[in-house]
């Protein structure tokens, strides 16, 4: 009996797997086909008529002016292939597959799903979605728990969206549940609020992450590029150049716009790894806007050369909920936590403050504030009114302008090169190097090194790391900048490397203290090779070594270790 039903659950689940199907599509094609590789589809509208829930829909490249509708139903859309009977393999740069919206009424793609019966996942991936009333809207009917488990990548997403106050998100409406949109170039589109992504139903547990957000313009008064409620993460995306309140003379939050739409529901979002530049706003919040009680966590984030011109906070403002005059107050504050950011070069024509705090609550930790003319500015009122709890604290952080709290420091954090976006803390033990991916060694060494909370981790940081977390972006990181050896000399002798062994032409030598002195003695205790280390990996050649036994002796500030290696030709 337990055989039996075994075999009928594989029979079942076999079924199931051979019932996905591929359909293809080709808007070059002489004649409408049946979705194969050898007679596809015409148009994607077609394909999707064909096809039947978990179904792969493949594109090949061309210009296809439709408005795509895919309605109760989870598929994979999937752009970039070559067509002409080759459906083996994407590859959306060398085969551009662009979706063209056909009128300002429609967007370019809709998904609508109420139905609890369309279960699994959709992806879209692979197409340039441009000239739509959106590029790409989520729909649930404001309501329906069902649109979930979707994924928008790899995708270009522009000039897409409507110059009034309206609309939101020109780019992506975003709705729904676990829904993802990554590693996409979402750029040049307009709306009234969020013009690359806006909301338009309150989603839960979104992930927006690695995409360029650049350029994108809104017309009404708040959010140029994003505008979020709801819960999720904003990670390692690039907002760069996006305005803010386009129709207007005053207004907030060029990069991001995080709030809570009503009075009984939650707002917690993440903002993580982001880096904001060139982004403005007409009054507060050149980057990023907080409001209406939203709960913020900014980690690791990098805010440069953002900017506002009627009023202050050029790079973050965070205010209260919006109470008119038919309720009581208190109002209730809004909650930022910023922790490891680095806050650089913001400005604002008005003599404001890189950040302003209005009726709300802020604490910022293991942060760098420089170069942004004054770094805060703080009202415990929203109005005329006093918020109760309102409070801005800032501890161990480096800050130009000076700020009363724990372990707080004001001198030059000396970064590697501000100007040209590169805010890696010069030291004199090991500071990364983006371009090369590799540790340089600097003359002089940053005061924010080994200076934040010594209650904050730092295991994530190279050794050695002096036992205690960086100030600004890249504390806490792979990338922070490293410490003196000091006590841990003898430790960090234990754990470098050489290979290959056997050697042929070349051995590399990687993870030294710099610094350290390197010789090689053949079988006959002959010195060889000698020289001073002073990058985080070293290749010596070995071209004209003869075959044999080597010993390599490394020192450093008196402390000896060896390793024995092979040439053999």
């Amino acid at each position: 009996m337990k055989k039996t039903f075994l075999l009928i659950c594989f029979i079942c689940c076999s079924l199931a797997l051979f019932s996905q199907k591929q359909i293809c599509v080709d808007g070059s094609a002489g004649s409408e086909g049946d979705g194969s590789p050898s007679k596809p589809c015409k148009t994607i509208q077609a394909a999707l008529e064909k096809a039947e829930n978990g179904d792969i829909i493949k594109v090949a490249k061309g210009t296809y002016s439709e408005a795509v509708l895919i309605s109760e139903l989870k598929v994979q859309l999937l752009g970039g292939f070559s067509g002409s009977g080759d459906y083996n393999s994407a590859n959306p740069q060398t085969n551009e597959t662009i979706i063209r919206g056909t009128s300002a009424a429609a967007p370019c793609i809709k998904v609508k799903i109420v139905d609890a019966a369309i279960s699994g996942s959709l992806k879209i991936s692979g197409f340039t979605i441009r000239n739509g009333q959106r590029g790409i809207e989520l729909d649930n009917d404001g309501w329906s728990e069902h649109l979930n488990n979707i994924t928008i990548e790899n995708n270009i997403i522009e000039n897409n969206g409507l110059p009034n106050e309206s609309q939101y998100g020109g780019g992506i409406g975003l709705a729904g549940k676990n829904v993802t949109i990554q590693k996409n170039v979402i750029r040049n589109n307009k709306s009234g609020r969020g013009a690359a992504i806006g909301v338009i139903g309150m989603p839960e547990n979104f992930l927006i992450a690695e995409n360029l957000i650049e350029n994108n313009t809104g017309y009404d008064n708040h959010a140029g590029g994003v505008c979020v409620d709801g819960t999720g993460t904003v990670t390692k995306n690039v907002f760069d150049g996006n305005v803010a309140a386009k129709n207007f003379d005053y207004g907030w939050g060029g990069a991001i716009f995080v709030f809570c739409p009503a009075k009984t529901g939650t707002t917690d979002v993440t903002l993580s790894y982001n880096t904001y530049r060139n982004n403005y706003a007409p009054s507060c919040g050149g980057a990023v806007f907080v409001d209406d009680r939203a709960t913020v966590r900014m980690e690791h984030e990098l805010l440069y050369n953002n900017k506002t011109t009627k009023a202050t906070g050029s790079a973050i403002y965070v205010d209260a909920d919006w109470v008119d005059n038919n309720y009581t107050p208190p109002q209730q504050p809004s909650i930022l936590y910023m922790n490891n950011c680095t806050v650089y070069g913001n400005t604002t024509d008005d003599n404001g403050a890189a950040v302003f705090v209005q009726g709300s609550i802020m604490h910022i930790n293991n942060c760098i504030f420089w170069n942004n003319g004054k770094d805060f500015e703080f009202s415990d009122c929203s109005g005329s009114t006093p918020v109760p709890g309102a409070t801005l604290t800032v501890n161990y952080t480096l800050t130009q302008q000076g700020f009363t709290g724990t372990g707080n420091i004001s001198s030059d954090p000396l970064f590697a090169d501000a100007p040209n976006g590169d805010f890696h803390e010069k030291s004199a033990y090991g500071r990364y190097n983006p371009a090369t991916g590799l540790f340089v060694i600097d003359g002089v060494t940053s005061p924010a090194i080994d200076a934040g909370n010594p209650a904050s981790p730092y295991s994530k940081e190279p050794q050695p790391n002096g036992g205690r977390v960086n100030m600004g972006r890249y504390g806490n990181t792979a990338e922070a900048s490293k410490s003196a050896v000091a006590d841990i000399e003898v430790h960090s002798l234990n754990y470098w490397k050489l290979f290959p062994n056997p050697a042929k032409e070349s051995i590399t030598i990687c993870d030294l203290p710099y610094g350290s002195s390197v010789e090689i003695f053949d079988i006959t205790g002959k010195k060889v090779y000698n020289s001073v280390v002073n990058s985080e990996q070293t290749t010596i050649s070995t071209a004209n070594f003869e075959s044999g036994i080597y010993l390599m002796e490394v020192t450093h500030n008196g402390v000896v270790s060896n390793r024995k290696f092979i040439v053999g030709k």
